[in-house]
């Protein structure tokens, strides 16, 4: 899929002559020459569908591969294969990487647009006038054919963008001898909907004579034929038109007449003429485009079609008369007349300039409210909301209703006895007295959180009272109880080392009679065998909890013992590199991992 893609690419971004302006066509056809660019991308397309059936046939032979090393033997016969056919396109795409290069520098031509061509014999100043009207750049030197290509700069002519072409030079010979740059001319002239500069240059410093340019134009005459043109008599510096011979002149007149177009002086370099000429061709091709049905002229671009709608101007519609009956125009008698109504109100200019004039007189919205009498428009006191006064939906009497109500109130109140200065003060020290209350125990289930936030649960241990009292509400004997539990905490509490040395010495002396010297001797036996042995370390004594928690601390570990990890937090890997990640495939007859 990788190979369709990409050559799937190459014939997709590739552009079909018959697809693009006919100017582009015949231009791509001067230089890489259409036959041979066609036979280039069927070629393409062929190794496509070839590499497509290619493909097609090994996947189906696919299902007959009884192991993955013969599938694997499939697929390099198969990249095999297509190798071999691509390798046979190398000089076709060698050709495409030249005509995609020559698509990369072909210049910018709008052919829809304004456009002015320049044209003529090599060396007649052709390049030296875009210069001047544009902000091109273009190469300019005294020998011929400087210009090889086509170049674009664009200009400005009533507020609108032109597009002016220098074209290479061309000779006065047959159409089959032309070079491949001078077909880049003849196919601009024939096929862009351009104003013609045809450049005379009446010095003769180009190297070619007065009547052997007017040759030339009328041999070129035929591609330009039906769109507007200007001679333009270049050089005028060195050579004025006056200094020509009268022949020259009279051909040069008799061409003008002719050919019914303008003949306008030019100097490149004392720009005498230079704006004059490209006002001139600009008002020709205008006058020449608004005939034009300007669909076809701007191919469907409303960018354009709005800019030739500028050039035109405002258009002005004047009905036909449909009969004979005449039908004046209708105006008020005021208006005829001249005078002005009478309002009877000031104008809210004059308002104006009674009240600060513009800038502090704020426009009188009130002018416009709705209301049942216009009296009420300018108060300040009523609001408006909706067009409509809120103050007309109010009960009149509401204050008398308010006042009403409040005696009603006072007198229920004094049938109860109640004073309503005393009610208020009880009534605050009750609600002051509750919200102390809520506060003071909010603020004390808080610090209970706190103080419970960090302690961990600890096994209930019940007191031997407890104990007891269970046992006697069952019937059991409680002396097995309190023995057992008195045993415990001995146990629990130890001895303390003086217990233990007056218990042996005293044991001792009832044994030897009172001898204080053996008493002594076997007593520092005694400590000895007490005393811990070196090679054991020290044992601490652990604490319920702790013993709890070092229980739950072997539990976790042996969970853990079989898998290769110390703890569940462990990641790493104990083998760096196992070998069946890191191997590589293995070569034809290299089996003996398999």
């Amino acid at each position: 899929m990788c190979i369709r893609d990409r050559f799937s690419n190459v014939l997709e971004d590739f552009p079909k002559l018959d697809d693009i302006h006919p100017f582009f066509a015949d231009l791509l056809n001067v230089v890489v020459d259409k036959d041979h660019y066609k036979l280039a991308l069927g070629h393409i397309n062929t190794t496509r569908m070839m590499i497509d059936k290619v493909a097609k046939d090994y996947v189906r032979l696919l299902k007959y591969g009884d192991s993955l090393y013969r599938c694997k033997m499939l697929k390099r016969a198969a990249l095999g294969r297509m190798m071999t056919i691509l390798r046979k396109l190398k000089n076709t795409l060698k050709y495409l990487e030249e005509v995609r290069g020559y698509l990369a520098r072909m210049p910018a031509i709008d052919p829809y647009t304004r456009t002015l061509l320049v044209c003529g014999f090599p060396n007649v100043g052709k390049s030296s006038f875009m210069n001047n009207v544009t902000h091109a750049n273009v190469e300019v030197h005294s020998y011929p054919f400087t210009t090889q290509s086509l170049y674009v700069g664009h200009t400005d002519h009533l507020n609108v963008r032109w597009q002016v072409i220098d074209s290479p030079g061309i000779l006065d010979h047959p159409l089959e001898q032309r070079n491949t740059i001078e077909m880049q001319t003849i196919t601009g002239l024939a096929h862009l909907k351009a104003c013609i500069l045809w450049f005379i240059d009446i010095s003769e410093e180009c190297g070619y004579s007065i009547p052997a340019q007017i040759n030339l134009y009328k041999t070129i005459r035929p591609l330009f034929a039906k769109k507007p043109h200007v001679i333009v008599l270049t050089k005028v510096d060195l050579k004025r038109f006056e200094d020509l011979s009268e022949e020259e002149q009279a051909s040069l007149r008799a061409l003008a007449e002719e050919e019914s177009t303008f003949m306008l002086p030019l100097s490149n370099k004392s720009g005498e003429g230079v704006f004059d000429v490209k006002a001139r061709a600009c008002e020709i091709l205008l006058e020449y485009r608004l005939e034009q049905n300007p669909d076809k002229l701007t191919g469907g671009s409303k960018a354009l079609k709005s800019e030739e709608a500028f050039l035109k101007g405002i258009f002005i519609a004047y009905p036909k008369q449909r009969d004979d009956k005449e039908r004046p125009p209708q105006v008020p008698e005021g208006i005829v007349s001249g005078e002005k109504p009478q309002l009877g109100r000031p104008t809210l200019k004059e308002l104006q300039e009674q009240h600060g004039g513009a800038g502090v007189f704020n426009f009188p919205v009130q002018e416009h409210f709705i209301l049942e009498n216009d009296d009420w428009k300018y108060d300040q006191v009523p609001e408006i909301m909706d067009g409509k006064n809120i103050f007309d939906f109010v009960d009149k009497d509401i204050l008398q209703h308010l006042e009403a109500l409040e005696r009603e109130e006072e007198m229920l109140l004094r049938e109860q006895g109640v004073d309503m200065e005393d009610e208020a003060e009880l009534l605050d020290k009750d609600y002051e007295l509750a919200y102390q209350q809520i506060k003071s125990k909010r603020a004390q289930l808080k610090l209970e959180h706190k103080m419970k936030r960090h302690r961990t649960a600890f096994p209930k241990r019940k007191d031997l009272e407890e104990v007891k009292e269970g046992f006697e509400e069952k019937g059991l004997p409680v002396e097995a109880v309190e023995q057992r539990f008195s045993s415990n905490v001995r146990k629990r509490r130890g001895r303390d080392l003086d217990e233990v040395i007056h218990e042996a010495i005293d044991n001792m002396d009832i044994e030897d009679g009172g001898d204080s010297t053996a008493t002594r001797k076997k007593f520092d036996k005694k400590m000895r065998s007490l005393s811990r042995s070196r090679s054991k370390g020290y044992k601490k004594e652990l604490t319920p909890r702790e013993e709890d928690m070092d229980r739950l601390r072997k539990k976790i570990q042996k969970e853990f013992r079989h898998t290769e990890r110390a703890t569940e937090a462990d990641r790493s890997i104990p083998v760096k590199m196992p070998k069946h990640l890191f191997s590589g495939k293995r070569g034809i007859g290299k089996t003996d991992r398999r």
